[in-house]
């Protein structure tokens, strides 16, 4: 699986790994065909030279051929002097056609001249280069996979050293031109200085795949200075030496460099060490093992191989320079630790050795069958040249090693890991039975029983969004049962949310140290995962939404969670995630549609609390309409006859809407009836009601209210306004408005009030109508409010009509100008005066 690469790069950072990507890995493969040529026709002078002195000659090699000496001084190469090692690469570059060489040697005090007619490659030889061609490829190869998948600091300095290996083991050939070679020589002693640098970085960072603070970014860089002094200095002692011998300079340089170098890869070395045995941090500590595993099982045969082909060349025989391919190991361990997060359990890294151990056997094979026996036959049937035929099997293997390799992972499961294919299909029957059950706390129990049977952890939980993501994560499934939670929830916006939400892949505990080296995720949080006693953190996403996460503690018998676990719980997450998501949003469903239900019955109970039909006296008539802004609302309107023919009419706002306006509008017609039955008085009663209010409502809450008696036998309007919008009375025989304003403050805001009561007379053809802010502060598509001026120029040009036909024009009109979207709820009354009667009417009682 691959580690995600999330960490924050600066422009330095992405410019680097670009040139990394795009041109120092491209130019290194490039280098890689002339170094193959040049292996397989290179000339071989049976000497070996260190300092224009002959240190070894090869027993029966053009050297001992020529009469070459150990001991020996170098002078000329046909007839160019050679003061430095420089000209000899130069002078013995190239000879692909085996051309002898004129060369004087110095010996004793004696000078003589020698011709060397160099031999082509032997193939133990070939064999011995080709191995550390074939390494060079893998580290670059390795090197340059790691860093296009990662883009963090481990995986820079990863690709540094990979580069560097990759330089040193291809042997880019020389060319007879003394540039190219002084070119060349620094680029090696260059690479040679920061080798360590880059060994020492990396295992200072790894296995945290994010960047330093800005302290340890620039401790990060102060590595490098070293080798850039060193390598400033050789070169400039180099250039000021010119031809001559080195000398205590070169010496003293020299000392201080073998030092550098074995300070900072002991360095490295001991920081791997630590890492290896510390057993605080398993995680790590099985990462550093692979590694240790990889590095012990690449190096030591090969460095077997090159002691015995450099000790005892002889004796050495052809086929042990195979065992070079062995430093393939080194690159694939470091590859392995670093792109796989999590444990390298030894089952999954065994498994792994025998899937691609199997995969080099068949391919090893492959090659002997197609370039022995069937390129031997072609050759002695057809005379076909057998290069063709091993570029077929180059092209061969590269389109069957993929469906190859899943064969052979299925022949390996099947034959050493059955419990493996086991557990894969028991997570898949796990996810089937999931998408099977309907409620979220019966999937819920199904992951709590099934997880724990199968990986067997200490202590589960399962921890859900409450209610969305914005309002935090809490535990909804537990074992054991019963242990509190440090905290209780965690936030929306808690780091450790954020991280899983980022990464969407399991993380384990230990690693939330290296995701947050800053200290980004704080105690709260530590608490919160201490106390469940969580090793393993795995997210629960859908789409692009963090649902929560499963958090597994340490298992039962005490191993760690494999990579095997890891795998299956990561396919097991993507599959209950949206199972979990669609049972909420079910259950949610289920919810909104109960409260629908609810809400309707509550409407028609709120219905009924309203005067449901128009009061019609013989004295006039009433009408009134309200259209709450959802399903109920916060209006409040009422009329009805009184004692001696008295007529009531009374008008709410309560701020607010929906359901909370909606209970306190039903406390406010109790409030009300309450206190219109113990008095006569608009002021009194709105003064009573005040404190009831006050009681009721919360801070900064209130109550508009308006309330008027009628007595059509005087044709007087007795009224109190408690901050309501101020009725309109339009005159039958008098143009112009009067607005009924006397009272006082809105209910619930000063209880000790008191308020004002005002009279009016209202006489024959007139009209008074009452209204809430929602009719007139209704907006259009551009935001331009209806007004009141509008709204009663409505009532205005409808003097002719039926009250209850005003009002419904009235609100047809409010409507169309919304584009039928209320913002707010709607009332209003319209009372309209017939004629004064000649004598006194019934008596009616207060309607119940």
């Amino acid at each position: 699986m691959r580690h995600p690469a999330g960490h924050h790069q600066t422009r330095f950072e992405r410019v680097t790994r670009a040139l990394a990507l795009l041109v120092a890995a491209p130019l290194l493969l490039a280098l890689l065909l002339p170094a193959a040529f040049h292996i397989a026709r290179r000339a071989e002078y049976g000497v070996s030279v260190l300092e224009m002195r002959v240190l070894r000659v090869e027993p029966g090699g053009p050297a001992e051929r020529a009469g070459v000496r150990a001991g020996d001084r170098i002078l000329t190469i046909d007839g160019r002097p050679i003061p430095r090692m420089m000209e000899y690469y130069a002078a013995t570059a190239g000879h692909y056609r085996l051309e002898p060489l004129q060369v004087e040697l110095e010996r004793g005090s004696r000078t003589l001249a020698v011709t060397l007619d160099p031999d082509p490659p032997s193939h133990a030889a070939m064999v011995t280069q080709y191995t550390q061609w074939i390494s060079g490829l893998a580290f670059l190869l390795i090197g340059w996979w790691v860093l296009a998948r990662r883009a963090d600091p481990v995986a820079r300095n990863f690709f540094a050293m990979c580069a560097i290996f990759a330089f040193f083991l291809i042997d880019v050939p020389d060319v007879d031109s003394l540039d190219f070679v002084l070119a060349k020589a620094h680029v090696r002693a260059l690479l040679q200085y920061l080798l360590p640098a880059y060994v020492l970085r990396f295992f200072l960072q790894f296995p945290s795949p994010w960047r330093p603070g800005r302290s340890g970014a620039t401790a990060m860089r102060w590595l490098l200075v070293p080798a850039w002094v060193l390598f400033a200095a050789a070169a400039i002692s180099e250039a000021l030496r010119g031809t001559r011998p080195a000398g205590a300079t070169e010496a003293a340089l020299g000392t201080i460099s073998i030092v550098y170098m074995l300070t900072f890869i002991l360095a490295g070395l001991v920081r791997f060490g630590r890492g290896a045995f510390r057993r605080d941090r398993p995680i790590r500590r099985t990462k550093m093992l692979v590694i240790l595993a990889g590095l012990t099982a690449g190096l030591v045969p090969f460095l077997v191989t090159m002691a015995l082909g450099s000790l005892a060349p002889d004796a050495s025989a052809p086929h042990l320079s195979y065992l070079g391919l062995s430093l393939l190991l080194v690159p694939a361990s470091f590859a392995l630790a670093i792109m796989r997060y999590g444990a390298l359990d030894t089952a999954f890294v065994v498994r792994i050795g025998l899937i691609y151990g199997a995969l080099t056997a068949l391919v090893v094979i492959g090659y002997l069958l197609v370039t022995v026996a069937v390129g031997t036959f072609l050759s002695a049937r057809f005379a076909v040249d057998s290069s063709y035929v091993l570029v077929l099997l180059v092209a061969g293997t590269a389109l069957v090693i993929a469906p190859l390799r899943g064969r052979v992972q299925r022949l390996v499961d099947i034959a050493f890991y059955p419990s493996r294919r086991a557990n894969r299909e028991a997570i898949a029957r796990l996810a089937d039975r999931l998408t099977g059950l309907i409620e979220v706390d019966a999937v819920l129990e199904h992951l709590d029983q099934s997880l724990g049977e199968l990986f067997r952890p200490r202590s589960f939980a399962i921890v859900l969004a409450t209610g969305s993501p914005a309002r935090g994560f809490s535990v909804r499934a537990r074992r054991p049962a019963g242990r509190s939670v440090a905290g209780g929830t965690l936030a929306a916006d808690d780091p450790l949310t954020h991280l899983l939400d980022r990464v969407r892949r399991p993380v384990f505990c230990e690693e939330l140290e290296d995701f947050n080296p800053g200290g980004a995720t704080g105690e709260e949080t530590w608490q919160f995962v201490r106390s469940l006693d969580a090793e393993l953190l795995v997210p629960l996403v859908s789409g692009n939404r963090l649902l929560g996460f499963l958090a597994f503690g340490p298992k039962t018998g005490g191993q760690l969670y494999g990579q095997e676990d890891v795998a299956n719980l990561q396919a097991l997450a993507v599959q209950a995630g949206p199972v979990v998501e669609s049972r909420q949003l079910y259950e949610e469903r289920l919810r909104v549609r109960r409260l629908e239900t609810e809400l309707e019955v509550a409407r028609g109970i709120q219905a009924n609390l309203l005067p449901v039909a128009p009061l019609a006296t013989p004295h006039g008539i009433i009408c009134g309409h309200n259209e709450p802004c959802r399903t109920v609302g916060g209006d409040y309107f009422d009329y009805f006859t009184m004692e001696g023919g008295r007529v009531a009419l009374a008008i709410g706002d309560v701020a607010g809407k929906g359901i909370p306006a909606a209970l306190m509008m039903s406390s406010l017609r109790v409030a009300f009836r309450l206190a219109a039955e113990r008095s006569d008085s608009p002021r009194a009663v709105v003064t009573r009601m005040n404190p009831v209010v006050a009681s009721l409502v919360g801070e900064g809450s209130f109550i508009c209210f308006f309330y008027a008696v009628w007595d059509p036998t005087s044709g007087l309007l007795a009224y109190s306004n408690a901050g309501m919008e101020p009725p309109v009375l339009l005159r039958a025989t008098a143009p112009g408005r009067q607005y009924l304003r006397k009272g006082g403050p809105v209910l619930g805001v000063e209880p000790g009030y008191p308020y004002r009561e005002g009279t009016i007379r209202l006489e024959p053809g007139d009209r008074l109508f009452l209204y809430t802010d929602g009719l007139t502060e209704q907006r259009d598509p551009q935001g331009d409010f209806f007004d009141a001026e509008r709204l009663i120029t409505l009532v205005e040009n409808a003097a002719e009509s039926h009250p209850a036909t005003v009002l419904e024009q009235l609100f047809a009109a409010v409507d169309t100008f919304g584009h039928h979207r209320r913002s707010d709820d709607q009332t209003a009354m319209l009372l309209h005066v017939n004629k004064l009667p000649e004598s006194p009417a019934p008596t009616p009682s207060i309607r119940p």
